[in-house]
């Protein structure tokens, strides 16, 4: 089996290649910023975000705030919101909207068959976000393309990050998304920061933990 991806940083025990991760967490209380820090790799690994609700220059913006440096030949973004070519250090590839989930999937295909053609077997995956997904689509429709976006990760060794904002949806939606994912860690905002919760990583303590929300 291939080396465990790491997470420089961060409170969080290394994950097993094909792993899934469901991330829960309003936007504003750090939780884009922790995706985009567990999505940013060494060198020798790819980077795949998909963006159902803001334009490719701007998760391009937020992520290398995050610390992680772009480059196009590891990093891609799948926009499913800008109808421009972004001027930006990603590979950017369009999408006609979040709705349009198997041009997501073929869309992914063609990156991450990019990625192996210059020799990038190891890649990061995050999803933002299921909830942009779930306004577009029903829950049946939804969870099926998740379940097979966490298999094409699995098949491949890669780790999987979607995010979910609990608050625009009742306990049975998440628990229903939850059900096809590897593990799952919740983020919330406390007086003092952040702080983050995972269940179902091994090794990982399953207490509240403080997190630092990386900009620079």
């Amino acid at each position: 089996m291939s080396d465990a991806y790491e997470f420089a940083d961060l409170p969080l025990a290394s994950l097993r290649p094909g792993t899934t991760v469901l991330v829960t967490g309003p936007a504003h209380v750090g939780t884009r910023n922790l995706g985009f820090q567990m999505l940013s790799g060494p060198p020798s690994e790819g980077s795949i975000l998909i963006s159902t609700n803001h334009r490719a220059d701007r998760i391009a913006d937020d992520w290398a705030r995050s610390g992680f440096e772009l480059v196009e030949d590891r990093a891609a973004i799948l926009d499913c919101v800008g109808d421009e070519e972004a001027d930006v250090p990603a590979r950017v590839l369009p999408v006609s909207g979040p709705s349009d989930l198997t041009g997501i999937g073929m869309r992914y295909s063609d990156v991450y068959r990019t990625f192996t053609e210059t020799g990038i077997e190891r890649v990061r995956t995050g999803l933002f976000s299921v909830s942009t997904l779930l306004s577009f689509g029903d829950l049946k429709t939804v969870s099926r393309f998740v379940h097979t976006l966490s298999g094409r990760i699995d098949a491949v060794d890669g780790i999987g990050m979607f995010f979910i904002d609990p608050g625009m949806h009742d306990d049975q939606t998440v628990s229903t998304v939850t059900q096809f994912c590897s593990a799952r860690i919740d983020v919330r905002e406390t007086e003092t920061g952040q702080e983050l919760r995972a269940r179902g990583i091994p090794g990982q303590s399953r207490e509240w933990m403080d997190f630092d929300v990386r900009t620079e």
